[in-house]
């Protein structure tokens, strides 16, 4: 790439600091060099013009993204790279020196020379390192794929790959919500891939490994090398790159179906030369970049950017006079905002490949970690002082002599180098994005001569042994681009002002309300036969269920005229013991023999909850709603999507003897076969609820579609491991006792086997359709006390001791398998949830109304008919399930569920004609959509039933306004599930962490899934947890995929997360 020699190195800003970021920094705050600015460099940065470009030494398409590494690195001066003084730097090893005696430097090198030399040594050492490690996977790779081949074992590879999809006109698209850009990586794109900080570009491709028998990622970088990396490592992609027509006509047609893994030559320098021209423009308007952070934090008021709104900015084509963005700009723009000195100011999103996010940082948070780092710099005097602080805190932790931490204080630098030091456990082991703290945080602990090496574990360690963090403190909530604590003002102030406003809203009376209906009905009749008229909607009328003002709700639910009352008709909500908010039953009811209904068929009922019936779609609090988009659960706390006061108490389901009003999806079941004859969806009153646990109800109805039975049940039941052990279980997943179903109430038994046949039928209709299911096991976090206490986040006055048993207790981490697949009334619940999607499903396509469908695309057209054959054929035709030796080579070629504005179908599902989901609007705001959608039109089909000429009144949210919307759900949904699998992950990793230090057992069986280079990836059949095991080669040899073993996990760091394991023996 072209490297532009400039005397200087500029950080985010060269013309101007707000004046709380100017004070640390002195005459030249807008440089970050250690000597005055010349003439030239400023000569330079005023008429970019002048600058030359040239190749970097290596010539290849990795750009370093070091702590003083940018696009003006002196030609002198090697790309640099944060790194961590260690075994390979013995003249700085702590092992070399007295403990607790201050690290020997070159007094005559400055700062910034010392840490260029230092760091020169690291990378020394660690490309040795990664050149040998990657000889020895390549050498094992191909001795266990020779072994395979030997048995004749070795797999086959199956390439699924589609056409190629190019780029559309304007780039920005490249981030729209409803673009490519949020599928999965193709053959073709241009990716970015980041590893251990370091940006490397190629084309991406996909190569078959023999050895784990799968595709696996790989692009074609500088030289026409092959890199094998993670999809995961990929954050910025221009799909199809290689099959535009400016590059066709240099490379020649790239013929994927004839040669799948092998791109024309030259496909690495293509790559090369497309990096080098967007690091040139980088370096051309860098000056402009610089004023990205101000611009938009302070001018614009915005904490959020994406990479087509800053290169517009900076490109100045916001105004699209100047035309629409080049790739080369969209990429410099990305490659300025991910470097290391801008990582400071700008925080990629998780998603950033799909998305382009980047968080601005707080300004206080840009001059913490700029004044922290000018304090180490300069060895300034506080940060000796608190090292001698942290020193004595941490010794007495140590000891176990904690009586002195109620008397020290921390003084507010202590709090800026704590937060600074906070912020490095948490980003420091990001292996996408370097962090500018790492490279100083050996400064900061290394005087302590307690630590031997100094990477984000030590931050971790480091700040529990001073009392700021508890040993179980789960950094993945702080990690993710979704703040959960957000909002909690502004929902309470919004509760007050509808119990102020509105308390009628928070206390129905149904009785009351019908009362006054039937008061209406009657006066509206009289009026019309005294020849009066009725009110008649006019043409483009706003939807009765829009209200003008954000604060305003119902004064009366818009469709109470519509409401269907069941009656006594008893409705069954069947959840968990511990459940609170309950937003969905159902019923059934046999329809008679007749001459409009010859066949014999069922009419099933589901009835959701309705919160629209209170929340009109643009109320402050819905608009709350869409802002979260659904509740996330996490083991340690729920952060609900609607207030508490609303989902558990006014809005939920619960047998409390009041009527409740829902939203009812209804489907007239043929008995035969399990199709769905008619539908309706109705708004509806229901009084008598019959709340159920699981369990009780397994007791009662039969096994016979769980696979593996009864057995099956039981096993998953009994799978759990808990610490410590010596503590009772205080709340559990199960019930405590039995008691809301008995076998003797033979006419509740009857009504829920009757209620398990027919969710059955439909299952079957499904089958038959192509439906299958798999699973491989899921682990569940059960944590008491529960909610977890919070901890302080900032503003610590003092060291606070965790091992305080009267003010902190550890939490108690229960770890069971999911039992999802394991239990018939789950199941069955789970059943008429999904014919309530597809009632949905049908209604809206009736209707024209624009809706958000969960769509599931079924493999390539050419490969479909081998797949569905094998799925035919293995799948089991009563409980749906394919086995899990069978599953395990489909399953990298399944595409995942989306969401999207066209009903495409869901192809394991076994559907078709369209499904969407709408059973839990008190948890997900798509489905409230859902609700809105479909009452708007269920009243414009009441107003000109009773009003021949009353006005259509358009849908309340158009196509053009749930296309993005339907980007930012899926997005924040995508981040929610990232957040929630990974806060899991923490939880079984610090329980298993425990057990091994306290020297407990951690064995445990498992079934291989794959092999590796060194061993097999296992899931544990107890836990459902996965990992790496270490294996010899005549285990790996004697192994195959399905195979019972037993490992042992010998090493865990819950923080990282990391989890190993070695093999003991085969089952």
């Amino acid at each position: 790439m072209y490297r532009i020699p400039l005397s200087g190195r500029p950080i985010a800003r060269t013309t101007s600091y707000p004046s709380c970021l100017r004070q640390s920094f002195g005459k030249n705050y807008g440089f970050r060099t250690s000597t005055p600015v010349s003439n030239e460099y400023k000569r330079q940065i005023e008429q970019p013009s002048s600058l030359t470009p040239r190749f970097s030494k290596d010539r290849d398409t990795r750009r370093h993204t070091g702590k003083h590494s940018d696009i003006f690195a002196s030609k002198d001066i090697p790309t640099r790279q944060p790194f961590l003084r260690s075994r390979f730097d013995p003249e700085r090893s702590t092992s070399t020196r007295r403990p607790g005696s201050p690290p020997r430097r070159n007094k005559n090198l400055t700062p910034s020379q010392e840490f260029l030399e230092e760091r020169n040594r690291a990378l020394a050492y660690h490309q040795q390192l990664s050149e040998k490690n990657a000889r020895q996977d390549k050498e094992a790779k191909l001795r266990a794929a020779r072994r395979l081949m030997d048995k004749g074992e070795a797999p086959k590879p199956v390439y699924t790959y589609r056409s190629p999809k190019l780029v559309p006109g304007d780039v920005a698209d490249l981030f729209a919500a409803d673009s490519i850009q949020n599928r999965e990586v193709l053959p073709g794109d241009f990716v970015e891939i980041r590893k251990g900080g370091a940006a490397i570009c190629g084309i991406y491709t996909q190569n078959f490994d023999q050895t784990e028998g799968r595709l696996q990622s790989t692009s074609i970088v500088q030289g026409d090398q092959v890199l094998g990396h993670r999809t995961a490592d990929v954050v910025f992609r221009i799909p199809g790159y290689i099959f535009r027509d400016n590059v066709k006509a240099k490379l020649g047609q790239w013929d994927i179906t004839a040669n799948p893994t092998s791109p024309p030559q030259g496909t690495g320098k293509i790559a090369s030369e497309f990096v080098d021209q967007a690091s040139l423009l980088m370096g051309t308007f860098y000056t402009r970049f610089n004023t990205l952070y101000d611009t938009f934090w302070h001018s614009r008021k915005q904490t959020m950017l994406t990479t087509p709104e800053a290169a517009r900015y900076v490109f100045g084509k916001e105004d699209n006079k100047n035309g629409s963005l080049t790739l080369q700009e969209l990429y410099a723009t990305h490659i300025f905002l991910t470097q290391d000195s801008s990582l400071t100011r700008f925080v990629p999103s998780v998603a950033v490949r799909w998305t382009g996010e980047f968080t601005l940082r707080r300004p206080q948070e840009v001059l913490l970690a700029e004044t922290v780092i000018n304090w180490v710099r300069k060895d300034d005097p506080r940060v000796s002082q608190f090292v001698q602080k942290a020193k004595e805190l941490v010794e007495g932790n140590r000891r176990g002599d904690r009586s002195d931490w109620k008397t020290i204080k921390f003084t507010d630098s202590d709090r800026t180098l704590i937060e600074f030091v906070r912020q490095t456990a948490i980003s420091g082991y990001s292996d996408l994005f370097g962090v500018p703290h790492l490279a100083y945080l050996p400064r900061l602990l290394r005087p302590l001569g307690i630590y031997d090496d100094i990477d984000p574990r030590t931050a971790f360690e480091f700040l529990t042994e001073i009392g700021v963090w508890p040993r179980w403190y789960n950094m993945e909530i702080h990690r993710s681009a979704i703040s959960l604590t957000s909002g909690g003002v502004e929902e309470q102030a919004i509760v007050n002002r509808i119990h102020r406003l509105h308390p009628e809203s928070l206390q129905q009376d149904f009785d009351k309300e019908m009362a006054r209906l039937q008061l209406e009905s009657s006066a509206t009749n009289s009026t019309t036969n005294q020849g009066g008229t009725v009110c008649k909607m006019q043409m483009g009328s706003r939807s009765p269920l829009v209200l003008e003002s954000p604060t305003e709700m119902y004064k009366r639910d818009p469709c109470d005229t519509i409401r269907h009352d069941f009656g006594h008709q008893a409705i069954y909500a069947i959840d968990d013991p511990s459940a609170s908010e309950l937003d969905d039953a159902f019923s059934i009811e046999p329809v008679p023999v007749t001459t409009l209904t010859p066949q014999p068929s069922t009419w099933v009922h589901v009835h959701v909850a309705d919160p629209t019936s209170i929340l009109p779609p643009f109320h402050e609090m819905a608009t709350l709603a869409g802002n979260r988009v659904q509740t996330t659960y996490l083991p340690e706390r729920t952060w609900p999507m609607l207030p508490r006061a609303l989902t558990e108490e006014t809005l939920s389901l619960k047998n409390d003897g009041r009527p409740k009003k829902v939203m009812t999806f209804s489907a007239r079941l043929q008995d035969s076969n399990g199709e769905i004859l008619e539908y309706k969806v109705r708004p509806g009153i229901v009084r008598k609820v019959v709340t159920l646990n699981y369990d009780d109800v397994d007791d009662v109805i039969a096994w016979d579609r769980v696979h593996g039975g009864r057995a099956e049940g039981d096993r998953v039941r009994s799978s759990f491991l808990t610490m410590p052990e010596d503590r009772a279980l205080e709340r559990t997943y199960y019930r405590s006792n039995k008691g809301s179903v008995g076998t003797d109430d033979t006419t509740l038994v009857k009504e829920l086997n009757c209620l398990q046949v027919v969710a059955q039928r439909h299952t079957d209709a499904r089958l038959r359709k192509g439906a299958f299911n798999f699973s491989l096991g899921r682990p569940m976090i059960e944590l008491t006390p529960y909610p977890v206490p919070s901890v302080a986040e900032e503003g610590w006055q003092g060291p606070t001791d965790y091992s305080d048993r009267t003010l902190w207790q550890e939490p108690q981490i229960t770890v069971r398998l999911d039992p999802a697949f394991a239990s018939p009334s789950r199941l069955m619940v789970a059943e008429y949830m999904i014919m309530a999607g597809r009632v949905a499903s049908m209604f809206a396509q009736e209707n024209g109304l624009p809706t958000l469908f969960r769509n599931q695309a079924a493999p390539a057209e050419m490969y479909r008919e081998a797949f569905e054959q094998t799925i035919r054929t293995k799948t089991n035709p009563k409980t749906g399930i394919m086995n899990m030796i069978d599953m395990l080579p489909l399953r990298p070629y399944i595409a995942g569920a989306e969401i999207s504005t066209s009903p495409l179908g869901h192809w394991s599902m076994g559907i078709q004609d369209g499904y969407c989901k709408v059973t839990s609007p008190l948890r997900r705001y798509s489905d409230m959509i859902a609700h809105w959608q479909m009452k708007g039109a269920l009243l414009n089909k009441h107003a000109s039933s009773s009003t021949p000429a009353a006005a259509i009144t358009p849908p309340i949210f158009s196509l053009d306004t749930l296309s993005p919307l339907a980007g930012v759900i899926r997005d924040r949904e995508r981040m929610l599930g990232m957040l929630e699998a990974r806060s899991v992950k923490y939880w079984l990793f610090e329980m298993l962490r425990r057990r091994l230090s306290g020297g407990m057992s951690t064995v445990f069986d498992g079934i291989i899934l794959n092999p590796t280079a060194d061993g097999y990836n296992v899931i544990s059949t107890l836990l459902g947890f996965q990992l790496v095991v270490k294996a010899e080669p005549a285990v790996m040899e004697a192994s195959k995929i399905g195979d019972r073993v037993i490992f042992e996990v010998n090493d865990c760091n819950p923080q990282r997360p990391y989890i190993g394991g070695r093999h003991l023996s085969m089952a």
